[in-house]
């Protein structure tokens, strides 16, 4: 009798333990939002919780070559931020912020000890994606309505202002909101429509759902993450058959509300209309990086003759070479 209660406790232990891991990793989009110390204790927890799991496989297991290329590029991060500190220490003179530099290149680590843990915990079956989700869809939507709240009224929720046309939302002076809204959204889309087997109603929640972040992000004044979120549109749209016909109507939705927006908004119309004459303003010029032999020769940086630069120039023959290809300095 004994023994069997003890084995129960044993199972009821273990599952619950799983059950912490996945709520845990399930977490870290809301730790996001909360800010950088509850994100670095949230990844802490689970990187504890996936090793107390792994215990000794992570140590004897052989990587695959996708891992070895990630823990590679690590490496290569800390090595060459090794030889700054070592150059800096005793050819240079220290500098604090080299010592700096090195301790982040080490602590850089704990994304790649993540990484293998989220690997080796998918591998046993022990990760449940479903609370993963189901936190993204949660978070996402609801910074993607505060932030809409926000530019409507001035201030968020719980009373942060609106920094004109940036609306942050619950990142306060943190001008992100429009990242952090893009890069959990396609989490969102596409759980809806793992979840709801009627085409009807995966069809209007999906649209709708789409419009929500892609206006929450417009209204962000975060630009970038609003062109990459159209371009991930697109890719689904090519590589997802359950979605084809969803995101064409969803973008001309979403056109016909960006149009209605910046009509009748003009400070968000100057900021997306300035983006748009910046990129104009780029293209055609052509940008070359030339080291000044005096000042080279001045701070010894005679590195740059060792590696790279294998071609010199005078201005007289870089102005000729230029001219000669409808380019002008």
């Amino acid at each position: 009798m004994l023994k069997s209660v003890t084995n129960l406790n044993k199972k009821s232990f273990s599952i619950d333990s799983i059950l912490l891991t996945n709520l845990v990793l399930a977490f870290f989009p809301i730790s996001f939002v909360l800010g950088n110390l509850i994100t670095n204790i949230n990844l802490v927890l689970f990187c504890v919780l996936g090793i107390f799991h792994l215990r000794s496989k992570i140590l004897t297991t052989k990587f695959n070559l996708p891992i070895k290329i990630i823990f590679l590029l690590f490496f290569v991060i800390f090595f060459s931020t090794s030889l700054s500190f070592i150059k800096s220490l005793y050819f240079e003179g220290y500098e604090y912020i080299h010592l700096v530099r090195l301790i982040k290149s080490v602590m850089f680590f704990r994304f790649f000890l993540m990484l293998i843990i989220i690997y080796f915990l998918n591998e046993l079956g022990i990760l449940n994606l479903k609370y993963f989700f189901i936190s993204t869809v949660f978070s996402s939507l609801i910074v993607s309505l505060d932030v809409l709240y926000q530019y409507i009224f001035g201030v968020n929720i719980i009373g942060l202002i609106s920094y004109g046309h940036h609306n942050s939302g619950f990142f306060g002076d943190e001008l992100i909101a429009g990242g952090f809204i893009q890069n959990f959204s396609f989490f969102s889309i596409l759980f809806v429509t793992l979840i709801l087997k009627k085409n009807y109603l995966r069809f209007i929640l999906t649209t709708i759902i789409i419009c929500i972040l892609g206006i929450s992000i417009l209204v962000s004044g975060n630009r970038m993450p609003l062109i990459l979120f159209l371009f991930g549109l697109l890719l689904v749209f090519l590589f997802n058959n359950k979605l084809r016909k969803i995101i064409p109507v969803s973008l001309i939705c979403l056109f016909i509300l960006f149009k209605f927006i910046l009509s009748s908004d003009e400070r968000m119309k100057g900021s997306y209309l300035s983006m748009y004459n910046n990129i104009q303003s780029i293209v055609g010029i052509f940008v070359a990086q030339l080291m000044c032999s005096h000042s080279m020769f001045k701070t010894n940086d005679l590195g740059n003759i060792c590696h790279e630069h294998l071609e010199y120039y005078s201005y007289k023959s870089l102005k000729y070479l230029f001219e000669k290809n409808g380019l002008k300095i």
